[in-house]
């Protein structure tokens, strides 16, 4: 029964990021844009999956607190990971192809440099899509735990 919750949780969290990930893709000017949708998908999914394993786990009684935390973490972390998988994808990109340059044609971010970018571009990305992401994953916790009863 929890791997279930936690599938089901992970998956409403990928819907998420399907539809952010759409709108993205449709609205930003510019082109390569609908690379946002399959990592929004991905990091929605496998953060929604470990937090739901690792705040969930063993509660026999699903805490609402607990939910709420599991939907907050996930709704805020899967924006940094986000980042940081396209930041890697650009650098492969860019090795790769010599492609994935930026406007300028300079390589993408520094390796070293991923994580700090990651964590400004995610604050960024928050203020944008935060206030759908948090709150929907929030929701999607309290839902899932409601289903099981």
């Amino acid at each position: 029964m929890e791997i279930r919750s936690a599938a089901k949780f992970a998956t409403g969290n990928a819907l998420i990021g399907l539809l952010i990930g759409i709108y993205i893709t449709y609205t930003a000017i510019g082109k390569g844009y609908w690379i946002f949708i399959p990592v929004a998908v991905l990091s929605a999914f496998f953060t929604g999956l470990i937090f739901w394993k690792l705040i969930m786990r063993n509660s026999v009684k699903k805490v609402f607190w607990k939910l709420i935390l599991t939907g907050l973490m996930t709704g805020i972390i899967s924006h940094v990971i986000s980042w940081v998988l396209l930041l890697i994808g650009t650098n492969i990109c860019f090795w790769l192809t010599g492609d994935c340059a930026g406007s300028l044609n300079q390589s993408p971010v520094p390796l070293e440099d991923i994580l700090s970018y990651a964590l400004f571009l995610s604050a960024w990305s928050l203020l944008f899509f935060g206030w759908i992401s948090v709150p929907a994953s929030i929701f999607i916790a309290i839902l899932v735990s409601r289903s099981g009863k």
